[in-house]
């Protein structure tokens, strides 16, 4: 299996087209392209196939259609959309020399790209994954992550010539190259080439990438997500619509393991505050606890879908609050509002939330969870906060809270997105990331709490 993670406009849709020509008419084999529209199918990879076809028919042989081409019985290829179709649309394609080619292939699903990679089991078979990296979390992502081969921009002949790197490692236009070519205006940062001089290179591949429209990007800063993935060919750490990016959170590690000495000193002069995400329907109980702005603890318990969930959560709570005493804030609604009772009747100093209720600030945030998670989200990014190392939980919180989007309503309050998103994003529910949240805020305030008369 090969992964290649590519930067916009270096041929990557031009190369999977001479794939297919190649494995067809010289391997000999069977060829499946998928991409996530039809338009796409259509437009991109099947365009260049048909394009490099037809300028080589008659060394090539065989014939084509919009979607096809074939030399033989068993030498052809065909492309269709991963849109309208499942894991099942693979069933059954097996040859003794198969590519499988995923373009496009941040879009593509993971049950797509499950039947993609059951099909290629022989010793002759191969899957081409190949796309833009501009979202993680997605199946496309994490098989980069065990390999890939990246093309960044910086490789192509239209640019090569004109770049190096400097002492921070960011490619900049040589200097000499740079005197020029470059204006002082930033909608047209780059000269026409037509005003070049003569002995500077042209583009050599005419719509491919250009040093113009590198220059144009780099205003958006070095550091976007839309530089690193487009630009760079890498996968962006951070989703603009994170509560807490993937950065964030890793920069508050990195400040609590520089001086876990300063950190602890400044947790010690307050009280533990936890928060209890209770898990229903198969989701697991989370469990998170804070003192001061250091979040030291992270637990996990995986529910039995039985009766006695409520009670495994409160036993949870329980057993870490007496060797760590403080309060619990425990959400009331649905599962939640028994765990909080029987915390309550164990003398615990329990605190119920209802993240649905109106927000102290009502003119900017949506509800409760929009002021909680927004409140958080400024004291990362103000850099107020530390986490000490939470073990074999940490990738998970990370990825709980970067999985986790707010928008911006058409009134201006801020709002995040319903869990069922989440759910879908993350293959699971953000619970971890919930008791984080939990245990950051104080709901000892009577706007958020349940009375215990309630319960005695």
């Amino acid at each position: 299996m090969t992964n290649v993670q590519a930067a916009h406009g270096v041929g990557k849709t031009f190369l999977s087209g001479i794939l297919v020509l190649w494995w067809v008419f010289s391997v000999e084999g069977m060829c499946v392209s998928t991409a996530p529209t039809g338009r796409q199918v259509k437009e991109l990879l099947w365009k260049e196939v048909r394009t490099l076809y037809d300028l080589n028919q008659k060394k090539l042989g065989g014939r084509r259609g919009k979607l096809f081409v074939e030399k033989s019985q068993s030498a052809y290829a065909y492309g269709f959309s991963s849109y309208d179709y499942s894991s099942d649309t693979f069933q059954g394609i097996h040859a003794e020399r198969l590519l499988v080619i995923e373009d496009e292939a941040n879009g593509i699903s993971q049950e797509i790209d499950d039947g993609a990679s059951a099909c290629v089991t022989g010793a002759d078979n191969r899957l081409l994954r190949i796309g833009n990296p501009t979202t993680a979390s997605t199946p496309f992502f994490k098989a980069c992550r065990a390999s890939n081969i990246r093309i960044p921009v910086w490789s192509h002949p239209n640019v090569s010539w004109a770049y190096e790197k400097d002492i921070n490692g960011i490619h900049r236009l040589k200097p000499e190259i740079a005197t020029l070519i470059r204006t002082e205006d930033k909608e047209e940062p780059i000269l026409p080439q037509k005003d070049w001089f003569d002995f500077l290179p042209r583009d050599r591949v005419k719509g491919a990438v250009s040093i113009s429209w590198i220059e144009k990007q780099r205003y958006r800063g070095e550091q976007s997500a839309y530089w690193v993935s487009r630009v760079e060919g890498i996968f962006p750490e951070d989703n603009s619509a994170s509560i807490i990016p993937r950065s964030w959170f890793i920069a508050a590690r990195a400040r609590y393991d520089a001086d876990p000495e300063y950190w602890d000193n400044l947790a010690d002069r307050h009280e533990w505050r936890w928060g209890l995400d209770v898990g229903d329907g198969g989701d697991s109980h989370g469990l998170a606890g804070w003192r001061g702005s250091v979040l030291y603890i992270v637990r996990e318990q995986v529910t039995l879908g039985d009766r006695s969930d409520t009670a495994r959560a409160a036993g949870l709570a329980t057993n870490i609050l007496k060797k760590y005493p403080g309060r619990v804030s425990v959400d009331q609604i649905g599962v939640g509002a028994g765990t909080l009772a029987m915390l309550i009747e164990e003398g615990l100093e329990a605190d119920g939330v209802n993240w649905g209720t109106a927000a102290k600030d009502p003119v900017q945030f949506a509800n409760v969870k929009a002021e909680d998670f927004w409140k958080m989200r400024e004291a990362f990014e103000q850099g107020e906060v530390a986490v000490a190392p939470l073990g074999e939980y940490e990738d998970e919180v990370i990825e709980d809270l970067a999985n986790i989007w707010y928008e911006e309503l058409s009134t201006g309050k801020i709002k995040i997105e319903k869990k069922d998103l989440t759910r879908k994003r993350l293959g699971r529910s953000p619970n971890l990331g919930d008791a984080v949240c939990y245990g950051f805020n104080d709901h000892e305030d009577p706007k958020h709490r349940i009375s215990q008369m309630i319960f005695t």
